[in-house]
């Protein structure tokens, strides 16, 4: 994806970066931190740690915007929760299955979750099976 975009975007301006963002340190610190359909995918135990990250990301006064999809979808995958972390299994379109990491996060539970964290945050459900969020 990242070749792909590198290919379509061409700018100078953009850097790309493949990491483990539960290892990588941000090189400096910036604005606007935005991720889409990541937060689900962050392990209960990650949690704390990657927002941690983020915020020595940011700097003063800067912001995280993210979308994902909330509890609303979890019938629209099969979820497994006898393994004590949540995981669904998604099948491709071309048959092939995957166990994956995925948290159905209520807003108000995130959002509350993200407060307690110290983040001034704003979490709320649009259309059929999403959320947005931005916090501060």
């Amino acid at each position: 994806m990242l070749a792909l975009n590198k290919q379509s975007v061409g700018n100078a301006h953009v850097d790309y970066v493949c990491a483990n963002l539960f290892q990588w340190q941000p090189p400096r610190r910036f604005d606007v931190v935005f991720f889409g359909f990541w937060l689900s995918h962050v392990p209960p135990t990650h949690f704390d740690p990657f927002w941690s990250m983020i915020r020595s990301s940011l700097r003063s006064g800067g912001q995280v915007g993210f979308v994902d999809e909330d509890d609303r979808a979890t019938g629209n995958e099969t979820y497994l929760s006898n393994t004590g972390i949540p995981t669904a299994r998604r099948t491709l379109s071309d048959g092939r299955s995957f166990d994956i990491i995925k948290v159905f996060w209520n807003p108000r539970d995130l959002e509350g979750r993200l407060q307690s964290l110290g983040w001034h945050a704003r979490v709320r459900s649009f259309g059929e099976t999403f959320l947005v969020g931005q916090a501060g």
